[in-house]
């Protein structure tokens, strides 16, 4: 449980919430339903850049996901290491509470997204995405179907996996969730909102 008042002060610069009066004490369910960018600012600082990106790299986001397209792109997922290769330069502690909320350096497609919430919403099994379920004769006869093709798993355990499904849950579900006003009667939808990176 972190306490979110509507900003997070780091150094001598408030990097604020999107909820200027704040969340108040708010648990991780609870901050992805309600996206409380205070908590994730402070989650990302204890874990620092470098196991964010081991977290973000093990669950498919910066590399390809193998779809059988030409010109797939890699995205790109930070590193210390990273920043003092690309610019000379060493990682400076803000920058991670900005990927922390998958601004900054942060760029992964909306491929990689979708195998990702895929592998969250089927408890962590990472799959390559294909184009053809199967091949039929002129008939209707399937001649060779194509069986999924494992690629990876989430690196989270399956409790985790829970939690991080209850938060999503109640993104729409919640009464305190931020996409609640897409609510479906007799649908159950999970989902996360973001917000477009403002300089």
């Amino acid at each position: 449980t972190f306490y979110c008042p509507g900003f997070y002060k780091f150094g001598n610069r408030r990097y604020h919430c999107w909820n200027r009066y704040g969340h108040g004490d708010i648990n991780v369910v609870e901050a992805l339903a309600q996206s409380c960018d205070v908590f994730f600012y402070q989650t990302g600082e204890k874990l620092g850049v470098d196991a964010l990106a081991r977290y973000a790299n093990g669950s498919g986001l910066g590399r390809p996901t193998g779809i059988r397209l030409a010109h797939e792109r890699s995205g790109l997922i930070p590193t210390s290491s990273w920043k003092k290769k690309r610019f000379h330069e060493a990682w400076q502690a803000g920058e991670t509470l900005s990927i922390s909320i998958g601004q900054g350096f942060n760029l992964v497609t909306p491929l990689q997204m979708a195998v990702f919430i895929a592998a969250v919403g089927n408890n962590g099994t990472l799959y390559r995405p294909r184009l053809v379920k199967s091949i039929q004769d002129a008939k209707g006869q399937v001649i060779r179907g194509i069986e999924p093709e494992i690629s990876g798993g989430l690196p989270a355990s399956k409790q985790n996996l829970a939690i991080v499904r209850k938060g999503l849950f109640d993104v729409v579900q919640g009464n305190r969730g931020t996409a609640r006003r897409i609510r479906l009667p007799g649908v159950d939808i999970a989902g996360k909102t973001g917000t477009a990176q403002v300089f």
